[in-house]
Formats: structure tokens, sequence, C-alpha cells
């Protein structure tokens, strides 16, 4: 299909630092040596959803596409909780998680570092006020971290990823 179009359609070559901004290119600079400060090589983070409109999950995934590509820096979301270094929550967390969420908070290894992502956790969504919802998650995680938005865009979730690393860790 391509050579019935190829004389139409410009082949364009793209390249990855005209796409980014000098901020991300500092950015990413920044959560690299942070990584490898605090974790050596690697940071693992593990994601659960306690009852989010997926919004909040969405804006996180783009890190790791081609023009934020955290990965490249040693962010990695893994799969099994033991290998986790910090725990990311998003969402009000729902009657369902509740005990889930826990669970999970206690397989954390030590030091526990919890972040919750966007405002549901903090109660500060639309959705508050059901009957399905626990509390805020302040109460439950007091020395967790909050990054706001709803939902917060993928450069502020890098910017407080690299505070929290900076100042929390």
């Amino acid at each position: 299909m391509y050579k019935l179009f190829q004389d139409k359609v410009p082949f364009v070559q793209s390249n990855e630092k005209e796409f980014k901004d000098k901020e991300l290119r500092h950015l990413d600079r920044l959560i690299k040596k942070q990584i490898k400060k605090k974790f050596s090589s690697q940071l693992n983070l593990y994601i659960v959803d306690s009852g989010s409109c997926s919004a909040c999950e969405l804006e996180f995934q783009t890190l790791f596409k081609p023009l934020y590509n955290i990965s490249k820096n040693g962010v990695n979301v893994v799969y099994e909780i033991e290998k986790a270094d910090i725990l990311i929550i998003t969402g009000l967390i729902s009657e369902n998680m509740y005990k889930e969420v826990f669970d999970l908070y206690q397989q954390l290894k030590k030091p526990k570092s919890v972040i919750l992502l966007g405002d549901c956790p903090l109660f500060k969504a639309p959705f508050q006020d059901t009957f399905a919802v626990k509390r805020p998650l302040e109460f439950e995680f007091s020395s967790a971290y909050n990054i706001s938005g709803c939902p917060p865009e993928p450069k502020k979730i890098l910017n407080e990823l690299l505070h929290y690393l900076k100042e929390y860790i």
C-alpha cells in the first residue's frame, strides 16, 4: 500500500530531541540522577486503581510513550508488589478495594513509600459522596505524597516525582 502513495506522502524521520523541550530534557537528567543516587539503577513502581475513572492511569501511561519515555531513565512498572519501591494509588478507595489496597501496602518492602495520584484519593473529586467509597486515603496513609490534578498532566507527574525523590526518599 505504501508504494501506491510513496511519492504523494513525504517520508519524514522524527528526531526525539526536536519534540522534547528543554524542561523535559532537564527533568530527564535530574530524575535519572536521583534514581541512580537513591536506588542504584532502577525505580520500580506498582500502580493500583482503587476505584478511579482511569484518567490518571492514562496520563501515567503517557510517561512511558516516546515523548517522555521515562523507562530509559530507569523507571519501571512492576507487577509484583514485593519488587516495588513505591506504591502508586489512583482513585477513591471503594469498599471492594479497601482490603486489597491495605494487603498490598503490607506487602510493600520497607521503607514503605506511597504516592496518591490525582484528586480522588483526597476526596477532591466529583464521586466523593457515594455509598461505595471509604474515607479519604490521607487518613489511611498519613505519610503518603499526593500528586494533585484531575488528572495531573504527565509533565506535572514528572516534576512531582522528582520532588518526591529529592525530599522524601
